[in-house]
């Protein structure tokens, strides 16, 4: 019963999935919030981690997947390796802008939970829609579970995270690690259900239409105004 749930979940989660990661959020993950982020964990990352070595090994990590994502762009068509690209990129981006704003923060305590809220919220959105869950309906989710969901498993982290952000801006900067932290959470679903999409993308790959170029053909104005066409003329 509770693995039928689960299946069920997984199906509700897939059927919403309608392509691959946009062009937008691709770009966008590339050229701008991935830099942003890998660059402060770059300056401020060893602050925290107190391991050189570490600290070296994860910036030669974010450097080798971001030309990974470069080079994954000549797949933009299909969307799949730019979907698992993407995917790469919010799980290494996790680790850098957690690391980074609890550094800039001056909050070292408690990165290991930190870093863990993703996961522990995606187990809790599992959890629950399989307890939503409807298996006598062809809707799996209802519309009042879909609104359950949103009030009681996104809202609240989501909430709290900008009241951290606002007590950070206004000068209480220890609140700016848990801030961004409570923010991650509220896409901790993201942490598996991106692999719906890179699932979606590879079962579609041969959905993209082929071009064919539109032969002309030259009429004199004549036969326009005349209409006097002649099919087996034009006949192939």
């Amino acid at each position: 019963m509770i693995l039928e749930r689960i299946k069920k979940t997984f199906e509700f989660q897939r059927s919403r999935i309608k392509g691959p990661v946009p062009l937008w959020g691709v770009l966008n993950g590339i050229f701008i919030l991935y830099p942003l982020v890998f660059t402060g964990f770059w300056l401020a990352g060893l602050r925290i981690l107190k391991n050189p070595a570490l600290h070296q090994g994860l910036i030669i990590t974010g450097i080798v997947v971001w030309i990974l994502n470069l080079v994954f762009l000549l797949d933009l068509k299909r969307g799949i390796l730019t979907s698992f690209g993407t995917y790469l990129m919010y799980l290494t981006g996790h680790v850098y802008a957690i690391i980074a704003f609890n550094s800039l923060s001056g909050d070292h305590s408690f990165i290991g939970l930190k870093l863990s809220l993703p996961l522990i919220q995606s187990i809790i959105v599992i959890v629950v829609m399989s307890c939503l869950v409807n298996l006598d309906s062809e809707e799996i989710i209802s519309q009042k579970a879909s609104k359950v969901m949103l009030n009681f498993v996104f809202a609240p982290p989501l909430i709290l995270s900008c009241i951290c952000i606002f007590l950070a801006m206004i000068g209480y900067d220890y609140f700016m690690g848990w801030g961004m932290s409570l923010f991650s959470m509220t896409f901790g679903h993201l942490f598996y259900a991106t692999w719906f999409i890179i699932i979606y993308a590879y079962q579609h790959r041969n959905d993209v239409k082929e071009i064919r170029p539109i032969k002309h053909i030259e009429v004199s104005s004549d036969l326009i105004q005349n209409k006097e066409f002649d099919r087996d003329r034009f006949k192939k």
